[in-house]
């Protein structure tokens, strides 16, 4: 079903990808603007830094970074944490601790719900202001772009980092996926449209038939939004997802 166009500006965008993937070099504009440096968060003490995850720290390094190119205080906007496998492969250690009759680490256990990331991303910045946590498959990022638009209707002068992030998933749900995507996490800085800022309009509309996408969705976006093109399509598992870029 179509739905109606969707506009938000993008204020500042920032994507870091594992630097030991190749496959996301072939994207020109992956290659010429993600980050493919080894991470440091730098911007973290390390008595903090110590209780990030693999996963938390993708997070939390793109976001950072997305926000300092605008010089925005993290306290300052809303949130919005999407992942579509989320922390499942500390789950798995988790298990096969209880399977071996390991003792389970209180940490581990603790940072594995879903919205972990976006939780310590709150704790650590001071962050009080509406947050929330998305999975939606292969559409993950889309309904991420889609919850940040909804909080923007709420509180249209506010502004939301969008954070869309996931770890290359280990066995043995590996061998269930059709493609193994790299590790990756982008962050958007997102208002309601502005004059003279960069606008991204959208609409999706379900697919009869479904397909396997060769880069996350997210991925596609990023390199689409550096791109000299003003209007692309991009699919997910189920959805044809159709971008345009253009200035108020």
């Amino acid at each position: 079903m179509d739905n109606n166009i969707i506009k938000l500006s993008v204020l500042s965008s920032y994507c870091w990808i594992d630097p030991t993937d190749n496959k996301s070099r072939e994207l020109k504009n992956l290659a010429t603007y993600a980050d493919f440096e080894t991470i440091s968060l730098k911007q973290i003490p390390p008595i903090k830094r110590r209780r990030l995850s693999g996963l938390s720290k993708l997070a939390m390094h793109s976001s950072l970074n997305c926000l300092e190119q605008c010089n925005i205080n993290p306290e300052q906007t809303m949130t919005v944490f999407a992942s579509q496998h989320g922390e499942l492969n500390r789950t798995i250690s988790i298990v096969k601790s209880m399977f071996e009759e390991h003792e389970v680490s209180p940490k581990d256990f603790s940072l594995s719900v879903h919205n972990a990331s976006l939780g310590l991303f709150s704790i650590f910045t001071n962050n009080t202001h509406p947050g929330t946590s998305i999975a939606a498959n292969s559409n993950t990022f889309g309904y991420a772009l889609l919850e940040s638009y909804n909080q923007l209707q709420r509180f249209p002068s506010s502004q939301v980092l969008l954070t869309c992030f996931d770890l290359e998933v280990g066995p043995p749900f590996s061998e269930l996926q059709d493609t193994l995507y790299p590790s990756y996490s982008l962050s958007l800085l997102l208002s309601q449209p502005v004059d003279n800022q960069p606008v991204v309009s959208f609409s999706y509309t379900d697919l009869e038939e479904h397909k396997t996408p060769d880069f996350p969705l997210a991925l596609r976006f990023f390199d689409f939004l550096h791109s000299d093109s003003q209007q692309q399509t991009i699919h997910s598992q189920d959805t044809r997802w159709d971008f345009c870029k253009h200035v108020l």
